[in-house]
């Protein structure tokens, strides 16, 4: 039988690098809000009780302004950069020794986009990259009738978690953006609005610091489990390993065209 090279995992460590990297950045701005976000409600307090000048107020909107603005754009940024490295691991997942890989990469990334399933989809899929990225489940995932990766059981905390506070940011990320579009506000509305925007911006952060953990141990992961998979590759070509119990035509078949 002819064995293929199996050099075909593609390397994951920029894509994470930029995904991680713009994360960190997205936190250190979310940060930066939460704490304008503290002064401005102590700046609404104080027009309560009696009133402030427009100079005050004025440079409150304009921080308030400035950092919203910087964040709309590294929100965006982060999003392309994560939906990018989400990509490029999954896609992986087959050449990782996966047999049952549920979706396409495309699908992996356009869930995201449609409206209810992507509730649930995400979460399932971002557990069949933990799963099959794990070195530990490489002899599993290979074994002609080892378990589908979709039925494991098992939720890892962290990606459990993550996905938890991620929906929980969405929703109070739509509630503020809501609010916002008030016309004419009470100050006891814009005072709501601020609690609730530092909140958001709280709950953004421990998400932001939860996505850099799920994106380090993956392609760690990936990275350690490859290796295992040339070995095995390199000693099946020598022929020591002519009876091991993996399929090792499964993990030495070639690449998946992007």
């Amino acid at each position: 039988m002819s064995i293929q090279p199996v050099g075909l995992v593609s390397p994951v460590g920029r894509a994470a690098q930029w995904a991680r990297g713009l994360l960190l950045t997205t936190l250190v701005l979310t940060a930066a809000s939460v704490v304008s976000g503290l002064f401005q409600i102590d700046l609404l307090s104080h027009a309560a009780s009696g009133g402030i000048s427009d100079a005050a107020a004025t440079a409150n909107d304009t921080r308030q302004v400035v950092i919203g603005g910087l964040q709309g754009i590294f929100y965006l940024a982060t999003a392309v950069a994560f939906l990018n490295w989400i990509y490029r691991a999954y896609r992986n997942l087959t050449s990782l020794g996966v047999q049952d890989r549920k979706y396409s990469p495309g699908w992996a990334v356009g869930w995201f986009f449609v409206p209810v399933l992507s509730l649930v989809r995400p979460f399932q899929l971002m557990l069949e990259l933990w799963h099959g990225s794990d070195p530990s489940g490489l002899e599993r995932d290979a074994a002609p009738a080892g378990p589908s990766i979709q039925s494991r059981p098992g939720t890892p905390p962290l990606v459990g978690w993550w996905w938890a506070v991620f929906l929980v940011s969405c929703v109070l990320g739509r509630i503020v953006l809501q609010m916002s579009l008030a016309q004419h506000p009470t100050l006891d509305q814009l005072q709501t609005l601020s609690v609730l925007l530092v909140l958001s911006d709280a709950v953004d952060v421990a998400a932001a610091l939860l996505a850099i953990g799920v994106i380090g141990r993956i392609t760690s992961w990936q990275a350690e489990r490859a290796e295992r998979v040339r070995q095995i590759t390199d000693e099946h070509t020598l022929g020591p390993l002519a009876h091991s119990p993996l399929n090792i035509p499964t993990l030495v078949r070639r690449p998946e065209q992007s």
